[in-house]
């Protein structure tokens, strides 16, 4: 996204290091190992550890869920569409596996080289979008 600053957005943040494939392989791979599940493969990500009062913790852990999500400012990649996306937050995740793997209710989100992963207040994420 040009003239975009990620760090303003998001303020202070660490690299977080994903999987080490190339675009195809990781196509092929999902493709294999989730037949037929929806996935997108982000060129810009932020995994954000959620800050949210313990009872939402709880609801979210009663669900099969981790206070967890993705902002995603670029895709390279996405199965259920042709068109480019614009910036997005993902619902929580319900794992992450194979350093790349990170799948919430709806979607799978395949994490490729460097993303950045900071800690942001529920009511911050939600004023976001």
């Amino acid at each position: 996204m040009e003239g975009f600053d990620i760090g303003q957005m998001i303020g202070p943040s660490t690299f977080i290091a994903a999987g080490r494939i190339e675009l195809d392989e990781a196509i092929r791979i999902t493709q294999e190992r989730f037949p037929g599940r929806s996935f997108c493969i982000p060129r810009e990500w932020v995994w954000l550890d959620l800050n949210a009062p313990d009872l939402v913790v709880e609801e979210l852990a009663a669900e099969g869920k981790k206070p967890t999500m993705l902002l995603v400012f670029d895709t390279v990649y996405d199965s259920s569409t042709t068109t480019s996306s614009h910036w997005f937050r993902t619902t929580p995740m319900i794992s992450f596996t194979d350093d790349m793997f990170f799948q919430t209710e709806n979607k799978l989100y395949v994490l490729l080289g460097n993303g950045r992963r900071t800690s942001m207040s529920l009511s911050a994420v939600v004023r976001l979008f």
